[in-house]
């Protein structure tokens, strides 16, 4: 639900992914996932901390970056309009990087809420060249409360 990432940067070890605020149609918040990189199954125990991005491990196939995302919370949803989603989702996201370009492809599983998993078109994403910087994240304050109605609050 955050949308495209704005910036992706790896080491040996990990990767992190930055995403942009207000990419969801109402407001957000710049967001970013710091994911190992060691090909270990996840830990049971760290799963059960449901947390809104989820609990990640990654690993490499070939040349082929698999994020294995699982133990999120059922307290958001998978998108606008009413897109929801269980605490037993899990999103399987695959980068395969070619030259420039990045072949994208992600899979959910969820079920408590799908039939069968849901398997998002692959895209294809290219490599900017232009060095933006990324907004820092705002914060919500005590004055805001008297705006705050709907999701759409900003």
């Amino acid at each position: 639900r955050q949308g495209a990432r704005a910036r992706i940067s790896h080491t040996d070890t990990d990767t992190t992914m930055i995403y942009r605020g207000g990419t969801d149609g109402a407001g957000g918040y710049a967001e970013f996932r710091m994911i190992p990189i060691n090909g270990k199954p996840h830990d049971p125990v760290q799963a059960a901390r449901y947390t809104y991005m989820g609990y990640t491990v990654a690993r490499w196939e070939g040349d082929t970056l698999v994020i294995d995302t699982i133990g999120f919370s059922d307290e958001t949803w998978l998108a606008r309009g009413g897109y929801f989603d269980s605490d037993q989702m899990r999103v399987i996201e695959k980068f395969t990087r070619t030259g420039n370009e990045m072949l994208y492809e992600v899979t959910v599983e969820d079920p408590v809420v799908l039939v069968e998993p849901w398997v998002m078109p692959s895209r294809t994403l290219r490599l900017s060249n232009n060095n933006t910087v990324i907004a820092e994240r705002g914060s919500c304050t005590e004055s805001e409360l008297a705006e705050v109605s709907t999701q759409m609050r900003h």
